[in-house]
């Protein structure tokens, strides 16, 4: 059977106007090209669905029957077609991200919250989880892309540079190294040592640093979260090496945030999302929105308290 979208308005208008010449006035086509449709419908369906009369068509009892569902297939289409109107100038949307809980507490709600203001119709979703998580998610479709820590590419992944910022060093109220401005690694990791599960990026990128400065250390504490690493220096279970950002989601617990060096460390953020997968025009506007707003300074970083700051540096 290929009955088209054609044959069931020129159907649906007949039935509407009561005249072939009518119907074929609303449609814009000639009264032989509208019967023409008509008796192809009825060919497909092996059915009549009208009783042509001198002065007026009437349907059939099969033509009753078949009207609405002809209506409903006509009325489902424009509805497809308006939704996909809104999306492509954006007064409509859908955008899913996928983020760090570090990210997602400081960077992306204000990120979100300037771009519905200007795209009230796009809704957000923030799914903040576990660094080691994040482009898991975009691989598999969950989410339209993903934001957090890049380190070793992902074949099947693209990354688009965001902002680049650094590791420093947390330690607890009353540690000695608190009264130092900077700290060395070797000073750092000459005290118990609080770090990210294995499978996390920034874990992988401190045990790589520790291993080309010749460090040889065994952690003495272990998360999933950075703000339960935090909150665990706060705790004086030890130290920790974490991105510059980490220390805003930590404001009611007293840690200090000093320079780590020999070596500095930069971390890098990006954008993952997936090669073989076509963007929603909704999902390209937050991308390209995001990208313009750090690079704007609306993601200045988390300054190192007491110092000059530490400004994450936006990278296009």
């Amino acid at each position: 059977m290929n009955i088209t979208l054609r044959q069931l308005e020129a159907f649906v208008a007949v039935q509407r106007y009561g005249r072939f010449r009518l119907a074929a006035e609303h449609l814009h086509v000639t009264q032989s090209a509208l019967s023409m449709l008509v008796r192809d419908l009825e060919a497909q369906l092996g059915l009549r669905l009208l009783d042509r009369h001198t002065r007026m068509v009437r349907l059939t009892e099969a033509g009753a029957d078949f009207l609405p569902v002809a209506q409903k297939a006509l009325a489902d289409l424009e509805t497809a077609l308006a939704r996909s109107r809104d999306a492509a100038t954006l007064r409509r949307g859908r955008v899913s991200i996928a983020a760090s809980t570090v990210l997602g507490n400081t960077l992306l709600p204000w990120a979100i919250h300037a771009f519905a203001a200007r795209n009230p119709g796009i809704r957000c979703v923030l799914k903040d989880c576990a660094e080691e998580e994040i482009r898991h998610r975009v691989r598999v479709g969950d989410v339209d892309f993903g934001v957090g820590t890049a380190l070793d590419p992902d074949p099947e992944l693209a990354e688009l540079p965001l902002l680049e910022d650094r590791l420093i060093a947390i330690v607890g109220p009353g540690h000695p190294l608190g009264a130092k401005r900077s700290i060395t690694w070797r000073e750092l990791t000459a005290h118990p040592l609080i770090v990210l599960n294995a499978e996390s990026p920034l874990r992988k990128l401190v045990d790589r640093t520790l291993v080309e400065a010749g460090i040889a250390v065994e952690p003495a504490y272990e998360a999933s979260f950075s703000s339960t690493v935090i909150s665990m220096v706060a705790a004086g279970l030890g130290v920790a090496a974490l991105p510059v950002n980490a220390r805003q989601v930590s404001a009611r617990v007293k840690v200090h945030a000093r320079w780590l060096v020999r070596p500095v460390v930069p971390r890098r953020v990006c954008l993952f999302t997936r090669r073989d997968a076509t963007e929603t025009p909704a999902a390209t506007a937050f991308r390209d929105f995001l990208r313009g707003y750090v690079r704007g300074g609306g993601y200045p970083g988390s300054p190192v308290p007491g110092d000059a700051g530490c400004p994450a540096r936006a990278r296009g």
